[in-house]
């Protein structure tokens, strides 16, 4: 195995690591409660929900769960907005480590040149909102899109929009709760299929023109 290769993997089994302890001592319920309480004071609230969703990818927790919480404080309308601009704002901190991580060789190097093939391919946008739709989970996209190369101004814009029907399903949920309760969300199969079949059509075109034109030259 190439030591750049090893390197990496040992770097993927740390952060692993890090964030497998910081899930079992961070206890969903008293994060959400203490999140709950301060809904009254908007100020605090924000400074809170911000600091969450930034560390959120290193608990291992759905962003899912942040959106179904608002859901329930605030309504549909404005946890919507809320659940979307978190959406960007958590997807950051795995996609700058994987611009971070960017490199030519070892396992980081195959999987960015990897990702720059379907990234000429398809279009930055239309990609990341293509990966956001399917049911692959965030924030393996985000890292995938750091170490692609992706710029960050279509990272984010196809954050938002590919994160859109997820929030929507989330928020609506939340909002229909009349006690709080993680555990009893669930996204439905028809959804994840209606959503990968969508991905796939957003990707359909520029892959058969790709072919059509390597077939002709």
């Amino acid at each position: 195995m190439k030591a750049a290769t090893l390197r990496q993997l040992v770097g993927i089994v740390g952060l692993g690591g890090v964030a497998a302890v910081a899930f079992f001592l961070a206890s969903p319920e008293t994060v959400i409660a203490e999140l709950e309480g301060l809904a009254s004071r908007p100020a605090l609230f924000i400074i809170a929900l911000s600091a969450l969703y930034l560390i959120r990818p290193f608990l291992l927790w759905p962003v899912s769960s942040i959106a179904l919480v608002l859901g329930y404080l605030y309504g549909p309308e404005l946890a919507m907005v809320l659940a979307l601009v978190g959406a960007a704002l958590t997807a950051l901190p795995p996609y700058l480590i994987g611009r971070y991580a960017q490199t030519d060789v070892g396992l980081f190097g195959e999987l960015g040149s990897s990702g720059e093939t379907v990234v000429n391919t398809v279009g930055a946008f239309r990609g990341v909102v293509a990966a956001r739709f399917s049911p692959i989970p965030g924030d393996p996209i985000s890292y995938a899109a750091g170490l692609s190369g992706v710029s960050l101004r279509p990272f984010l814009a196809g954050t938002v929009l590919g994160e859109v029907p997820w929030a929507l399903v989330a928020v609506f949920t939340g909002a229909s709760m009349r006690t709080l309760s993680l555990s009893e969300f669930a996204v439905s199969p028809e959804l994840l299929i209606a959503l990968t079949g969508i991905a796939i059509i957003v990707l359909a075109g520029p892959i058969y023109n790709r072919v059509q034109t390597a077939t002709a030259s």
